[in-house]
C-alpha cells in the first residue's frame, strides 16, 4: 500500500469584523503542489467556530484531509456615558450613550440585543457636588462590552435664603457702618457695606 501525504489546516483566530488571516498548513509527507485552503467565514460572520478545509489545488497524487477550525472571538465595544449638569431641587435628566468605539461592519447600536441601563446615586434633592453615572446591562452577540462612566454635576441653587444685619444704634445726627450678609440655602454668602444716617430715635436691630 502506497503511503499519500496527510495535510492538516492550521487552527486560526481572529476578532469579530476583521479580515480572515492567512490560511496555512501542515504535512507530514513531501508534497507535490499545494493544496487550496479556503473557509466559508467572511468579516460579517458572526461569532463562532467556521472551518478551515483542505483542497486539491495544485496537488499532484492522492492525500488526506484534515480540516483546521476558524475561530472568531467577540471585538471589543466600548459605550461611554453622557455627562450632564443641573441645578439643585431639578429633576435628573434622562441619561444617555455619549458615543460608542468599536463597531464593526458599518453596524450602529442596533446591533446591540440589549441597551444598557444607567444608575447614579444622585437625586433631585441630593447635595452639590459630582456624582458618578455607571452603566450596565448592555448584550450583543459579536461584542465584549466594556463602559466608560459618566458624571452628573450639581451646582447649588444660588437663590437668597436670608439676610443677616449687624445689631446697630444709631443716634440723631450720627452715621454707622451696617454689615448685611445675604445667605443662600447652601451656605455661600454675599456682604456689602454702607454707610446709614437715620432720624433720632429709630434704632436698627438684627
Amino acid at each position: 500500500e502506497v503511503a499519500v501525504p496527510v495535510i492538516t489546516a492550521d487552527n486560526k483566530t481572529r476578532v469579530y469584523g476583521d479580515e480572515n488571516p492567512e490560511l496555512t498548513y501542515s504535512a507530514d509527507m513531501e508534497l507535490t503542489g499545494k493544496p487550496e485552503l479556503s473557509t466559508t467565514a467572511t468579516k460579517s460572520s458572526a461569532v463562532g467556530e467556521y472551518d478551515i478545509t483542505v483542497g486539491k489545488g495544485t496537488l499532484t497524487g492522492d492525500f488526506t484531509a484534515k480540516n483546521g477550525k476558524l475561530t472568531i472571538t467577540k471585538a471589543p465595544l466600548t459605550i461611554t456615558a453622557s455627562n450632564f449638569t443641573i441645578t439643585q431641587g431639578e429633576e435628573l435628566p434622562t441619561f444617555t450613550v455619549s458615543f460608542y468605539t468599536g463597531f464593526k461592519n458599518g453596524e450602529t447600536e442596533k446591533a446591540l440585543a440589549k441597551q444598557p441601563t444607567f444608575t447614579c446615586s444622585a437625586t433631585s434633592a441630593s447635595a452639590p457636588g459630582t456624582y458618578d453615572i455607571t452603566m450596565s446591562g448592555a448584550e450583543a452577540q459579536n461584542y465584549d462590552v466594556k463602559y466608560i462612566k459618566g458624571t452628573l454635576t450639581i451646582i447649588g441653587n444660588a437663590g437668597v435664603d436670608h439676610l443677616n444685619v449687624d445689631d446697630v444704634e444709631i443716634k440723631a445726627g450720627e452715621s454707622k457702618r451696617v454689615a448685611i450678609e445675604l445667605v443662600n440655602p447652601n451656605g455661600d454668602y454675599a456682604a456689602f457695606q454702607f454707610d446709614l444716617v437715620l432720624p433720632e430715635g429709630i434704632n436698627i436691630a438684627k
